[in-house]
């Protein structure tokens, strides 16, 4: 099993695919979420199952970024990673959720479409927390180390220590 997405990582699908489709992948899972929890009802076992799904498809993500190889913890993949998940954890608070809950209080339905959609945005809020604090913290120490005596940002890269004002 382990050969086989290392297979997939490397040579099958991109790493920025990876990143970029899970991270798309666990904004709709908590969509999907809202919908499931108001057929299922709010039950414990109902929201467990929903944050359990938005981990998995975060952990995809993260594992897009920090999967061993060449391009891992790349500057360009951490930067993606952070603006999907940022993206959709905003775009979901500011333009999904808040006039959610506003409708959904006007209009007096304050049972359990407002718990979905509170327990549903929990999920995400938490995979994007998660999935940013393990991609930030863990991306440097998976990057490959730099072969060359020069630094890692290049030989013509002028070394901000070394400025000189032109004073004694």
């Amino acid at each position: 099993m382990r050969t086989r997405v290392e297979y997939l990582i490397e040579h099958g699908v991109s790493r920025r695919v990876w990143v970029v489709g899970a991270g798309a992948a666990y904004w709709l899972c908590a969509l999907a979420g809202v919908w499931y929890l108001i057929r299922q009802g709010v039950t414990l076992g109902s929201v467990v199952a929903v944050h359990v799904t938005c981990f998995a498809f975060e952990a995809v993500s993260v594992l897009g970024v920090l999967w061993p190889g060449t391009g891992a913890g790349s500057a360009q993949l951490v930067d993606d990673h952070q603006s999907v998940t940022v993206s959709a954890a905003c775009f979901s608070g500011i333009f999904l959720v808040s006039p959610a809950m506003i409708t959904l209080g006007a209009l007096g339905r304050t049972g359990v479409p407002m718990e979905a959609v509170l327990a549903s945005t929990t999920a995400l809020m938490l995979a994007s927390f998660a999935g940013l604090v393990a991609v930030t913290a863990l991306a440097p120490s998976v990057r490959p180390a730099h072969d060359g005596a020069g630094p890692s940002d290049g030989p013509d890269v002028p070394d901000a220590g070394d400025f000189d004002a032109g004073g004694d």
